[in-house]
C-alpha cells in the first residue's frame, strides 16, 4: 500500500465518531495516516481526538479556531498532508457513512497509471448495501443530474464524502480556496475538468460504486440550505479556477 493520507473533517462529532473503526483501519493499513481536522467544534470533539491520537504516530490532529465549513477544513488537512509527501491523499466523512473497508478498492483503482482520482458512488444495486433515506436520494438525483448537465460530464454522484487522488492532482486542486463551504465537491470536479479537458478527464477520474454506504443521522447539512443551491452553483460555474 502506498503512503496514503485521509483527511477527516470534524464539527461537533463527539456523538458520531466511532474511533474503534479508525483504529482498525490503521492496524490493517500501516501506511495509512489520518488527519482529523476539528472545524471549531463547540463540544468535546477536539479533546476526544487528542486522547485518541495519544501514542498513535499515524494520527494527526489539526484544529481551526472557528467553524469555517467542510471545504476549508478539508483543504486545511489536505495541504498539511501534502507537505509530508503522501503518495495518495483524500478525504472521508467522520461518521463513516462510507466504511473504511472500501479504501482498499480505491487504492487499487489508483494503481492504474492513467487514473488520478477515485470518487465514491452510491448506486443501489443487487449485492450492495446502500441505505439512504428516500427524500435525500431523490433530491440527490435531481442535484446530480443538474451538475452532470452543467459539467457536460456523465458523473453520477459528486457529493459522496469519500474521495482519493494522487498527490500531483491534489496539489493543483487544493491550491486555491473554494467558493462554497459544502458544494466544494462540485468545484473539485470542475477544476479537474479545467485541468485535463472533458475527454481526458473522463479517463483520469473514475467513480467507484460502493459496496456499502449508510445514511447516518445527525448531518450538519439541513434541507433549508437546498434553497441556496441554484445561487451557489451559479457562482461556481461563473468562476474561473
Amino acid at each position: 500500500m502506498p503512503k496514503t493520507a485521509l483527511v477527516i473533517p470534524c464539527y461537533n462529532e463527539e456523538k458520531r465518531l466511532y474511533l474503534p473503526a479508525f483504529k482498525n483501519a490503521l492496524d490493517n493499513y500501516p501506511e495509512l495516516i489520518l488527519y482529523f481536522v476539528d472545524d471549531g467544534s463547540t463540544d468535546n470533539t477536539y479533546r476526544i481526538l487528542k486522547n485518541f491520537s495519544t501514542n498513535l504516530t499515524n494520527v494527526k490532529i489539526l484544529r481551526l479556531e472557528n467553524n469555517e465549513g467542510k471545504a476549508a477544513a478539508v483543504r486545511f488537512g489536505v495541504l498539511e498532508s501534502l507537505k509530508e509527501g503522501n503518495v495518495l491523499t483524500g478525504f472521508w466523512d467522520a461518521d463513516l457513512a462510507t466504511p473504511l473497508s472500501e479504501l482498499e478498492t480505491f487504492i487499487q483503482k489508483l494503481s492504474n497509471p492513467d487514473v488520478e482520482m477515485v470518487i465514491g458512488c452510491r448506486i443501489v444495486r443487487l449485492g450492495s448495501k446502500i441505505k439512504r433515506k428516500a427524500l435525500r436520494h431523490y433530491l440527490g438525483r435531481v442535484f446530480a443530474t443538474t451538475v452532470s448537465i452543467l459539467l457536460s460530464m456523465p458523473i453520477y454522484d459528486t457529493q459522496c464524502g469519500a474521495k482519493l487522488m494522487k498527490k500531483e492532482l491534489a496539489t493543483r486542486l487544493f491550491e486555491q480556496p473554494f467558493i462554497s463551504a459544502w458544494l466544494f465537491d462540485v468545484e473539485l470536479i470542475k477544476r479537474t475538468k479545467e485541468i485535463y479537458g472533458i475527454a481526458v478527464c473522463n479517463t483520469k477520474v473514475i467513480e467507484k460504486p460502493l459496496h456499502e454506504w449508510n445514511d447516518i443521522g445527525g448531518s450538519k447539512l439541513k434541507f433549508s440550505k437546498m434553497l441556496f443551491v441554484p445561487f451557489i452553483l451559479l457562482r461556481i460555474f461563473r468562476s474561473k479556477s
